[in-house]
């Protein structure tokens, strides 16, 4: 038995691996000229990790015609200043500052979307978090796959920039190995949506079709939920094949833990059955299982195998990636990382609530935002999909909840 799934998880392997390099090898096409014009909005709060570094990787892009908005919820997030001086050192690049508390749901991210979205002038839209360093051909490249014919939604897939401590190093080895390709596989593979919204785009009249920011405010994974819609419209998903980059800072391994059951959660919510097989694509974790129930030389034997192998391939996809970590360092990591998550997998079906900047939640079906206190399993939730299907947040019936404080919009520079 064990050695059927253990042969399972290999094959699950090889399909994740043969993924990834359909994905980041795929050429680019060049998009024809001239290009169109896009709007790059930049939720923030906060300063996260080398913020400045960020926002200045939009402002570089090797593109004509393109603006930036930002928007955070407080006058006084310590954002404001650093977008401020980043601008200032880009002129020629039109920057708006949105300052407001106005909600349109329950997803903070997504409220800030809306709010910048007023500001946005271009029918083309790039959703880019506050964390992403974007490289400078960006806009070209997911630009060129937008504009192709039947294509409704473009995303990138993600590596790690930086990452020290404990959980920094678990984090960035478990995005560059198992979410990347497991991004990839989804798409090339089974060639269903898989869309991570580090950086996101589509277009003005499909964001609408779909319901809008007041829509997408009722979900966590609004990025997921975006390319489900997408699909619903006859439209395609397409993955850029060059990653984007996602810094981290020093993290903990609490820390690391906390974002793994965020995003294991929202998996487990998007698709039930989908998160549940993932645990045969960890077969270092069953094999360390098995040879532990065991007990025997040949079982420990072929957990050692296979925790050697799968090291190797962690290295060589993160050397593909231009990571060069000592060679010696990724048996442990892989360990580390095999162990902590194969243990967490579980948790997903025990508990449906997440922390994430602040808030908290309970998810529900499609990781729909519910109160933690009086979310009840047994309310009967309207339909979660279709441009009509408004949620229940006062925004969806017209109006927008008051802001305290007021709502603050400028140009940059000043």
């Amino acid at each position: 038995m064990l050695t059927s799934i253990l042969g399972v998880g290999l094959v699950i392997l090889g399909l994740l691996w043969f993924g990834r390099r359909r994905v980041l090898d795929a050429a680019v096409p060049v998009p024809p000229e001239p290009l169109p014009r896009v709007s790059i909005l930049k939720p923030l709060k906060g300063r996260d990790e080398n913020l400045a570094g960020n926002l200045e990787s939009a402002y570089r892009q090797d593109y004509p015609d393109f603006e930036v908005i930002c928007a955070v919820r407080d006058e006084h997030d310590p954002a404001i200043a650093v977008v401020r001086a980043v601008a200032s050192r880009h002129p020629g690049v039109r920057t708006r500052l949105v300052v407001s508390a106005v909600e349109v749901g329950r997803n903070p991210k997504v409220n800030n979307l809306a709010n910048a979205l007023e500001e946005a002038r271009n029918d083309l839209l790039l959703i880019s978090d506050s964390n992403v360093r974007l490289p400078p051909d960006h806009l070209r490249h997911v630009v060129s796959l937008l504009i192709e014919p039947g294509v409704g939604l473009v995303s990138a897939p993600v590596t790690a920039n930086g990452g020290s401590g404990v959980g920094g190093a678990l984090e960035s080895y478990h995005l560059n190995t198992f979410v990347l390709s497991g991004v990839a596989a989804t798409d090339r593979v089974l060639r269903l949506p898989c869309v991570m919204g580090k950086s996101m785009l589509l277009r003005r009249e499909h964001l609408r079709a779909m319901g809008g920011f007041a829509f997408l405010g009722r979900f966590l994974a609004e990025d997921q939920v975006s390319g489900e819609e997408i699909r619903r419209m006859g439209l395609r998903t397409r993955l850029c094949p060059v990653p984007v980059a996602n810094v981290l800072g020093r993290l903990t391994f609490r820390e690391f833990v906390g974002r793994h059951l965020r995003w294991a959660r929202i998996r487990r919510r998007m698709c039930p059955a989908g998160y549940a097989g993932e645990i045969l694509a960890n077969p270092v974790f069953l094999a360390v299982l098995g040879a532990l129930v065991a007990g025997s030389l040949p079982a420990v034997l072929a957990a050692a195998a296979l925790l050697f192998l799968s090291a190797g391939l962690g290295a060589r996809a993160e050397r593909a990636l231009g990571i060069r970590r000592p060679l010696l360092v990724y048996p442990a990591l892989e360990l580390a990382r095999s162990l902590a998550t194969g243990l967490l997998h579980v948790v997903p079906f025990l508990s449906s609530r997440v922390t994430w900047r602040g808030n908290r939640f309970h998810l529900g079906p499609r990781t729909e935002l519910g109160d933690v206190r009086t979310f009840s399993l047994f309310r009967t939730s309207p339909p979660l999909h279709g441009p009509d299907r408004l949620p229940r947040h006062p925004a969806a019936r017209g109006s927008v909840s008051p802001s305290p404080r007021r709502t603050v919009r400028e140009s940059l520079p000043a």
